[in-house]
């Protein structure tokens, strides 16, 4: 796999618009000190954690003994069922924040389940050069997220919270789709049902 693939691939799973989407909600009438402070501890653990599942990947599907099926078929279900809350503006967790404002942009970088199964996917390989390649693909990715956070800080003082808002419901449709598709690969893997042409 070259790095322009692996990066691709990981933009289209864990790149700014579900980043944005998470950091919007996560930052609502925040500061712009506590934006800095959610932006820059969300991506050192999205980072770490994204660089443990490359180096680890294999590893942890072999010992669970997981199938590339069930792992995008559960990831699936819990993408469609978080963006289902978003375009409902349903919030499961409390009010009250224990992580200090990183929970949801965390949510959307290292739990973000189509990211996660996507890292675990192309992390099963026995080549070393690829396990090399997919984790600059993904520190390149999570730096990309951070430079859009940053123009997204700026771009807030001028754009009023409502059309945000409106943003996060179409993103969140996004997302369901995204869910809904991962869940019939899911299913074709696990030959439940028969290849879509």
């Amino acid at each position: 796999m070259s790095f322009v693939e692996a990066f691709s691939i990981l933009v289209a799973v864990v790149g700014p618009p579900k980043i944005l989407l998470a950091f919007l909600m996560d930052t609502e009438g925040a500061d712009s000190q506590k934006r800095w402070r959610v932006a820059w501890s969300s991506t050192a653990i999205a980072l770490g954690v994204g660089l443990f599942v490359v180096a680890a990947g294999r590893l942890l599907l072999s010992l669970f003994h997981i199938s590339q099926g069930a792992l995008l078929l559960a990831a699936g279900v819990i993408l469609f069922v978080h963006a289902l809350d978003l375009v409902l503006g349903r919030k499961q967790e409390p009010t009250h924040d224990v992580t200090g404002g990183t929970h949801e942009l965390a949510t959307a970088y290292y739990a973000n389940p189509v990211a996660l199964a996507y890292l675990f996917l192309l992390a099963d390989t026995k080549e070393v050069q690829v396990t090399f390649v997919l984790a600059g693909a993904f520190a390149a990715v999570i730096a990309l997220d951070l430079a859009a956070i940053a123009v997204l800080g700026i771009a807030m003082r001028y754009v009023k919270m409502t059309y945000a808002w409106v943003l996060v419901r179409v993103l969140g449709i996004l997302l369901a789709a995204l869910g809904v598709e991962q869940i019939i690969n899911g299913l074709e893997a696990l030959k439940v049902l028969e290849p879509i042409s």
